[in-house]
C-alpha cells in the first residue's frame, strides 16, 4: 500500500475516534418553557417554568441528588430590567439505585418555576423574548445527559393566565417553611467520634402523626458536605403525637457543621399523602471537639442568651466607662478645656457645645456600626478596633493627632470651617469643632475595651445589621451621657475653674499629651510594619510640621488673598509631596512585618490553634493572652499584673504555657477565637485546664494578679476530672 494512502486511512481512522459520538437516539426528556400569564404587565410579577417530561420509568434530580445524579440546572437569560428570583423545586421522591445508593429526584415529570419582576415600566405592545439554558441528568438503568435551549415570547398587554392547572399543581408542592406546617421540631446534635448524631423530635399540633416507610424522614440539602445515613424512625404503623427520628452525619473534612437544611418529611394519621416543610437547623453540637477543632468551637458564656435589652444596658455602661480610657484622655482634654474656657459664657452656648460634641460621639458610632455591617457583608472578619489593624488609618491618626498638638503649641490656627478655633483660646470652641472633636474622640477610644462593653461588642458582632446598629448607638450614647447631661445642666460650668493665663499652659500641656499619642501611635505602627515605618513617618510628620509652620507663619488676619493661596499651595504641596515620598511606598509593599512577642522571665509562644490544642492534650495548662500592640488597657495588664513575680511563680510552679494571641494585625484564627468566646476586641484572657479543651475559663478585662492565681487554682482543680 502507497504511504499516502496509508498515511490517509490512520488519518481518516483518528479522525473518526476525535468525532463525537452522535446523541443518544431518544432523549427520555422533553422540556417546555412556560409562564403562567399570556401577556406582560409593567412591575407585575409572574412565574417562568422550565417542565420537564420523562418517559416511563426515567427519573432526573432534586436540587440535591443525593448519593448519585446530578440536579438540574436553569439559566435564565431575561430581557434588561427583569429579575429573576431563587428555583422553586417542588418536593422530591426519594429513590433507591443499584448499589443501595439513595437519590432524590423526579418521575413522569416536574416543573421547576421561578418568580420574575418586570420593569416597573415596559413599552406597550412590545414583545419580549426570555430564555433558559437547561441541563439535566436522566436515569433510569443508564444515566444519560441532555441540555437544550429554550426561548418564549411574551407581549405587553392586558395580562390573563396562563398554564395554570400545571402551575397551580406544581406551586403546590414546593415545600413551605416549618412555621407554616402543622408540627412542632426539636433537635439536639452530640458528636461520636468523627460523626455527628442530631436527634429530631416531632410533634402534631392537633392530629396524630403516622411512622412508616416513607415517614417520618429527612432530605438533607448541602449533603455534599457529608455522609448522610439512611435515617432511623419507629417501627411503622406507629400513631403517635410525636415521634423521634435520628440522624447520622460524617463530615468529609475537617469544617465544622454549624447547620443542616433540608426537608422535614411527615405524614399525619388521617392524611394518606406525604408532606414536606423546610428547615434550617442550628447545630451547636456538643460533647467534645468539631472537626474543625478548637476554632470550631463556641465557648459563649450563658448570658450570650440573654435579652437584647441586657446587652443594650451593658454596651451603654461600657461606652460611658471609655471616658476613662487612656486612649480617649488626649481628646477629652481638648474637650475639658474648651468648657472651661465657656464657663462664662451663656448657658444656650455651653448647651450647644455639649450636645454638639455628644453629637459627634453617636454619630461616629453610628458610622462604624455602617461601616461594620458593609464589611460584614463583603466576607470580612471583624472585632472592636478593627480599624486600627489598617498600617493606613494608623499613619493618619499620626497625622491628625500631631496636627492638632502643634495647633495647642500655637504653632498655627486653623482658620478651616469647623476648626477655626482649635488651638484659639481667645474664640473659644465652635460648634462644628466641638462635633469634630466627638468624633475625634470615638475613633481613638476604639482600640479600647472597657468593662461591660466586650461582651456587649461580641454579642453585636454575630448579629444582623440592625442589632449592631443599636448596640453601637447603645455604646454611643453612654460615652456621650456626661456631656449631656452638662447640656441639660449647663449651670454646672461654674464649678470649672475661671479662664485665666493659666488656660495658655495647660492647652500647652495638653498638647504634649497629645504627642504622647502620636509616640504610642509610632510604636502600633512600628509593630505593624517595623522600624523602618516609623521612621518613613515619622520623615512624614516633619513635612506636615513644616507645612504647619508655613500656615502659621504666613497667614495672619491682616494677609491678602494671594499670600493666604501662596500659603496653603505650598503647604499642601509639602504634604501631597511628603505622603507620595515616604509613606505611598510603605503602603505599597505587600510584604507586613511580624513582630516577635514580648518576652518576660517566662517564654510567651506565638498562638496558634493547633499549638493551643497539642499543649492542652499534652497535659498541660494554657494561658491565652488576646492582646493587640494598639490596645492600652492590654500593655497595662501586661506590665503591671503579668509581669507581678507571685504570678510569675505561680505560672512556672504549674508548669504553663503562655500563649500570646496578638492581633496588632488581622488574624483569621485569632479572630474566629474571639467569637468563640463571645468577644469582638481585645483584651481576653482564657486559661485551659490540662487535658480539658472543653473547659476553658475566662478572665474579666480588667485583670489582677490574685484574680489571674485564683482561676489558674480553679483550672488545676478542674484538670483531676475527667474531661475531652
Amino acid at each position: 500500500m502507497p504511504e499516502r494512502i496509508r498515511v490517509f486511512l490512520v488519518s481518516l481512522f483518528l479522525l473518526a475516534l476525535c468525532t463525537p459520538f452522535p446523541a443518544h437516539p431518544r432523549a427520555h426528556v422533553q422540556v417546555q418553557l412556560l409562564a403562567d400569564i399570556n401577556h406582560l404587565a409593567p412591575g407585575q410579577p409572574f412565574l417562568l417554568g422550565v417542565r420537564l417530561q420523562m418517559d416511563p420509568e426515567w427519573h432526573t434530580y432534586w436540587e440535591f441528588s443525593g448519593d448519585a445524579g446530578l440536579p438540574t440546572t436553569v439559566e435564565w437569560h431575561l430581557p434588561p430590567g427583569f429579575e429573576a428570583g431563587p428555583l422553586q423545586w417542588p418536593a422530591p421522591h426519594k429513590y433507591t439505585e443499584s448499589g443501595d445508593l439513595t437519590v432524590y429526584g423526579y418521575q413522569d415529570e416536574v416543573l421547576l418555576m421561578a418568580q420574575v419582576r418586570p420593569p416597573a415600566a415596559l413599552k406597550t405592545e412590545t414583545s419580549w423574548t426570555f430564555g433558559a439554558a437547561v441541563s439535566w441528568l436522566v436515569c433510569r438503568e443508564v444515566c444519560i445527559p441532555g441540555d437544550t435551549t429554550l426561548s418564549l415570547q411574551l407581549r405587553t398587554g392586558k395580562t390573563k393566565p396562563a398554564n395554570a392547572q400545571v402551575f397551580a399543581r406544581y406551586h403546590s408542592q414546593v415545600p413551605g417553611p416549618l412555621s407554616d406546617a402543622p408540627v412542632e421540631l426539636s433537635h439536639r446534635a452530640t458528636r461520636k467520634g468523627d460523626e455527628v448524631q442530631i436527634d429530631l423530635t416531632l410533634k402534631a399540633r392537633a392530629a396524630s402523626l403516622l411512622a412508616d416507610q416513607h415517614a417520618p424522614d429527612f432530605y438533607p440539602l448541602d449533603g455534599e458536605r457529608f455522609i448522610f445515613a439512611p435515617p432511623q424512625r419507629q417501627a411503622t404503623g406507629t400513631r403517635a403525637a410525636q415521634l423521634d427520628l435520628h440522624l447520622s452525619l460524617k463530615p468529609y473534612d475537617q469544617t465544622p457543621l454549624t447547620q443542616l437544611r433540608g426537608l422535614l418529611v411527615y405524614r399525619l394519621a388521617d392524611d394518606p399523602s406525604l408532606r414536606f416543610a423546610r428547615v434550617d437547623l442550628p447545630l451547636d453540637v456538643q460533647g467534645g471537639l468539631a472537626p474543625g477543632g478548637l476554632l470550631s468551637m463556641d465557648f459563649r458564656r450563658p448570658e450570650a442568651d440573654s435579652s437584647l435589652g441586657w446587652f443594650l444596658l451593658l454596651a451603654g455602661l461600657g461606652g460611658l466607662l471609655l471616658n476613662l480610657m487612656p486612649c480617649v484622655l488626649p481628646v477629652i482634654s481638648l474637650k475639658v478645656l474648651g468648657l472651661v474656657s465657656q464657663s462664662g459664657a451663656q448657658p444656650q452656648r455651653v448647651r450647644a457645645l455639649g450636645l454638639a460634641f455628644a453629637g459627634g460621639i453617636i454619630a461616629a458610632f453610628a458610622g462604624l456600626a455602617v461601616l461594620v455591617v458593609a464589611l460584614r457583608a463583603g466576607g470580612q472578619q471583624l472585632g472592636w478596633g478593627f480599624q486600627f489593624q489598617a498600617p493606613g488609618f494608623v499613619m493618619a491618626m499620626c497625622a491628625l493627632v500631631f496636627a492638632l498638638g502643634l495647633s495647642l503649641f500655637g504653632v498655627f490656627t486653623v482658620q478651616l470651617p469647623g476648626l477655626n478655633t482649635v488651638g484659639a483660646q481667645a474664640k473659644g470652641e465652635g460648634g462644628i469643632g466641638s462635633f469634630l472633636n466627638g468624633i475625634l474622640a470615638t475613633v481613638l477610644a476604639t482600640p479600647c475595651t472597657a468593662p461591660f462593653l466586650g461582651a456587649a461588642m461580641g454579642f453585636a458582632f454575630a448579629q444582623p445589621g440592625p442589632v449592631v446598629l443599636g448596640i453601637f448607638l447603645a455604646s454611643g450614647a453612654g460615652m456621650a451621657l456626661p456631656y449631656l447631661l452638662l447640656a441639660l445642666r449647663p449651670g454646672w460650668t461654674r464649678l470649672l475653674p475661671k479662664p485665666g493665663a493659666w488656660m495658655e499652659r495647660f492647652k500647652q500641656g495638653m498638647g504634649f499629651l497629645l504627642m504622647g499619642t502620636v509616640l504610642w501611635l509610632l510604636w502600633v505602627l512600628g509593630k505593624q510594619l517595623g522600624m523602618e515605618a516609623v521612621i518613613w513617618t515619622g520623615a512624614f510628620l516633619l513635612g506636615l510640621g513644616l507645612a504647619c509652620w508655613i500656615v502659621g507663619q504666613w497667614i495672619d488676619l491682616s494677609s491678602s488673598t494671594a499670600r493666604r493661596r501662596t500659603a496653603w499651595t505650598l503647604a499642601a504641596l509639602l504634604v501631597v509631596g511628603s505622603y507620595q515620598l515616604f509613606l505611598y511606598p510603605l503602603l505599597q509593599e505587600e510584604h507586613q512585618h511580624s513582630a516577635a512577642p514580648q518576652t518576660t522571665d517566662l517564654t510567651w509562644l506565638p498562638f496558634s490553634a493547633d499549638r493551643v490544642e497539642s499543649l492542652v492534650r499534652s497535659g498541660r495548662p494554657v494561658f491565652i493572652d488576646f492582646t493587640a500592640e494598639w490596645c492600652w488597657t492590654c500593655k497595662v495588664n501586661e506590665r503591671t499584673v503579668l509581669t507581678d513575680e507571685a504570678l510569675q511563680r505561680k505560672f512556672a510552679e504549674l508548669n504553663v504555657a503562655l500563649v500570646k494571641a496578638d492581633w496588632t494585625s488581622r488574624n483569621p484564627e485569632i479572630t474566629a477565637l474571639l467569637q468563640a468566646f463571645g468577644r469582638s476586641g481585645v483584651p481576653l484572657y482564657v486559661i485551659f485546664p490540662a487535658g480539658r479543651l472543653d473547659s476553658p475559663l475566662v478572665l474579666p478585662e480588667v485583670i489582677t494578679a490574685g484574680l489571674v492565681i485564683e482561676k489558674l487554682n480553679e483550672a488545676a482543680a478542674l484538670a483531676g476530672k475527667p474531661g475531652a
